[in-house]
């Protein structure tokens, strides 16, 4: 096999999806929580009406827009570098770190399973990947959102290599 900068060749790449690890998933969860909190406590102000309500609920959206400024600072640097990102080759499956870094690697031919795991709540939609493979530990990787591409793509990926 020849080394590459995504991992060993694992043949023709069929697509590259969004997916992220366990710290990836709980700081989503976080800003959707803050946020949350954010807003319920904006409407709390205009609800109770307390001395300098203007200035208390400024910095509580002005916390919320600045949460979102930097969401969108993070997707900005993970989209250049290649991070977050789950692709899929005809030979196997190569998972990139936050910064494009390859995290995890496995052929087709060393997976010997393939567990997920769904979960919809009002905060979080995610679906968690796990590749068993022979000789080593599983490669994990959580799909965000209800019904990722990545998620029905993978199964027929597998299914077509000897997977259930």
């Amino acid at each position: 096999m020849r080394q590459t900068r995504s991992g060993p060749e694992l043949g023709r790449r069929i697509g590259t999806y969004h997916a992220v690890g366990t710290m990836g998933a709980l700081a989503q969860f976080a800003l959707r929580t803050i946020t949350l909190l954010a807003l319920v406590m904006i409407g709390a102000l205009v609800w109770i009406r307390p001395d300098s309500t203007l200035l208390k609920s400024s910095v509580t959206a002005a916390v919320v827009i600045v949460l979102f400024g930097l969401r969108l600072a993070w997707r900005f640097v993970t989209a250049r570098c290649g991070g977050n990102q789950c692709r899929l080759h005809q030979g196997g499956v190569v998972v990139t770190g936050p910064f494009g870094g390859v995290r995890g690697t496995v052929a087709w031919r060393e997976v010997t399973g393939l567990r997920r795991m769904s979960n919809a709540s009002l905060l979080m939609a995610f679906h968690r990947m796990e590749l068993e493979r022979r000789g080593g530990p599983p490669l994990t990787f959580i799909a965000l959102g209800f019904e990722p591409a990545l998620v029905e793509v993978l199964v027929k990926l597998a299914a077509r290599n000897g997977l259930e």
